[in-house]
């Protein structure tokens, strides 16, 4: 059902089954019989439903031969799961009588957390459209608008979307990544995606809550050539020092050193001080410190193992101030191409 897949490459199971037939009957129909399911039932369909985007014709005819006159024109049922589970469960589940009454407020607060199908997603929805072509499209859209869909593209493809933007757009684009409320209601999300449907087919997918915040912002700035990098942070000190700071804390966490590779970890090792690695390292993940351990000699890495098991226990504010003066560290020699990082920002692949 979803994804494009047919009956016949992968058998539909029986809530999906029961999706198709009801989303084929439409909303008053579909209630009438959420109405008689019991708690378990209701959970598995609605959830069937609210995964649904494109229902194949293939599928339609098979689950529910009495509709073929109905849908066989198309060779598909444009669906919109999520909004008819919430729709259809909310109308069914409303009457009292209901054996699921009870469960009513559970399953719509599952529903709402619910994910939407691959082939909703926006970025599946988009892959197909070159970065110029999106850029193009949302250049005429309100600025928040256009934060809304960047959040949903996941960080590389936002960061190629907002260089084809405008410049005067593109420190607006971050700004507003970062300040974005995490809470956007559902509604919002609708009224978004009714807006650009024309353009592009189901561009926005519904949902209740949106990625943003420092750190997408941070996600999708890793993403940016040094000069798009440079002139963004320079304009956002100059408006908001403390968002741009906010980022800033956020382009690089501890655990990144992971992406360096060895020759990079240790040229990063050389220039920082023993105390600094050595407070650094009573956080880290095991498999961070293996790396580190595994690229300063046997006897450095015989001491640094003692230490961290003697040393007494530490403010976790003085390991941070510690970890980011290691990050600032790295930046550096990042700026300067000493290292690389490995799969962040424009020519950084390694080979």
């Amino acid at each position: 059902m979803a994804g494009n897949q047919h009956v016949s490459d992968q058998p539909l199971s029986g809530p999906e089954k029961a999706a198709v037939l009801l989303l084929s009957l439409g909303p008053e129909a579909a209630c009438e019989v959420l109405r008689r399911l019991d708690d378990a039932d209701v959970r598995r369909v609605s959830q069937a439903i609210a995964k649904a985007r494109t229902v194949s014709g293939e599928d339609v005819e098979k689950v529910a031969d009495d509709f073929r006159a109905q849908f066989g024109g198309p060779p598909s049922l444009s669906v919109n799961g999520p909004a008819f589970a919430r729709a259809v469960v909310s109308k069914a589940l409303a009457d009292p009588s209901a054996p699921a009454a009870g469960a009513r407020g559970e399953i719509l607060a599952a529903l709402e957390h619910s994910p939407a199908s691959t082939e909703g997603d926006l970025a599946e929805v988009i892959s197909d459209v070159p970065p110029e072509g999106v850029a193009k499209l949302l250049e005429t859209e309100h600025p928040q608008v256009v934060a809304l869909i960047l959040a949903y593209v996941g960080p590389e493809r936002a960061m190629e979307i907002i260089g084809h933007l405008p410049e005067t757009m593109q420190t607006d684009m971050i700004e507003r990544l970062a300040r974005l409320d995490t809470a956007v209601p559902a509604s919002v999300i609708t009224e978004v995606s009714e807006m650009l449907r024309e353009q592009v087919k189901g561009l926005v997918r519904e949902s209740g809550s949106i990625p943003g915040g420092p750190k997408v912002a941070a996600e999708i700035m890793k993403y940016a050539h040094k000069t798009l990098e440079e002139r963004v942070f320079e304009e956002l000190e100059q408006r908001d020092a403390q968002l741009a700071a906010a980022i800033r804390d956020q382009l690089f966490t501890f655990e990144d050193l992971l992406q360096l590779d060895n020759r990079g970890m240790q040229a990063l090792l050389k220039d920082v001080a023993r105390e600094e690695l050595l407070l650094s390292l009573k956080t880290v993940s095991a498999e961070l410190k293996r790396k580190i351990l595994s690229n300063v000699s046997s006897r450095a890495a015989d001491i640094l193992r003692e230490d961290l098991e003697t040393a007494g226990p530490a403010r976790l504010a003085d390991v941070e101030e510690a970890q980011s003066k290691v990050i600032a560290t790295m930046r550096e020699l990042q700026a300067d191409g000493k290292i690389v990082i490995a799969g962040v920002g424009d020519g950084d692949a390694l080979v």
